[in-house]
């Protein structure tokens, strides 16, 4: 995420009205495809999930399709309303959704859970990652799985107390911005700078910018760390 937002994307205001435009990204990219394979494939049916930051759900819903007993704890009405949205098309009506946030979450109420796993929210907290991290430890799920961009103030460690890595794999995705016009390319611009898009930034945004499939594109690409502990029995 842009230094120039990170400040701000630690409020909810700021998801309140980031969550379209995110709706807009989810749309036009995959970039959730392989921590949804690994979640499907190593979370077991049953298992009771805390998603930490939730989104739109994107990593709850499947969770909740295979079985699990999900908590998706989302203090963003904008990004909760996308969640109520996914919900309906899927047809799934069991899911806890939480609107506290994660620093205001006593660690009891989510104690010996089975998995918990946060998604790029972390360093959205008004702890720094290293705390927030470390607080999910102390709420003894057995499983803790963590997915942040390697561009994020993020430092992992292998092991926490008696929790041991079972793996940490990073990989190259795409995270590209799909735009229907440029006035939307702009609305974007200004909302992540938190200010209008001045002259002198216009060139070099439609520098960036590519038409494919009746779309402008400004193509980026993320290097996403996946980090997975288990508590040793």
């Amino acid at each position: 995420m842009e230094k120039t937002i990170c400040k701000r994307s630690a409020t909810v205001s700021f998801w309140d009205g980031y969550a379209k435009w995110y709706k807009c990204w989810m749309e036009h990219n995959n970039y959730h495809d392989r921590i949804i394979d690994v979640l499907t494939t190593m979370v077991e049916p049953g298992w009771k999930v805390l998603d930490i930051g939730a989104g739109s759900g994107v990593l709850s819903l499947p969770l909740c399709a295979i079985g699990c007993e999900v908590t998706a704890l989302e203090p963003s009405i904008g990004m909760r309303n996308l969640i109520y949205e996914e919900t309906i098309k899927r047809g799934i009506d069991y899911i806890t959704i939480d609107e506290r946030r994660w620093e205001d979450v006593p660690t009891i109420e989510f104690k010996d859970y089975d998995i918990i796993i946060a998604c790029n929210s972390l360093h959205c907290t008004e702890m720094v990652f290293e705390h927030a991290l470390k607080k999910i430890f102390k709420a003894r799920p057995k499983n803790v799985f963590v997915i942040t961009e390697v561009t994020h103030d993020s430092k992992v460690l292998l092991s926490y107390g008696d929790y041991i890595m079972l793996f940490a794999k990073k990989y190259i995705t795409e995270s590209s911005f799909a735009y229907h016009s440029m006035e939307e390319v702009y609305e974007h611009w200004a909302f992540k700078k938190g200010r209008p898009v001045f002259p002198y930034e216009i060139e070099d945004i439609k520098s960036r910018l590519v038409f494919e499939d009746d779309h402008l594109w400004i193509r980026e690409n993320a290097i996403v760390g996946m980090y997975w502990w288990r508590k040793d029995k």
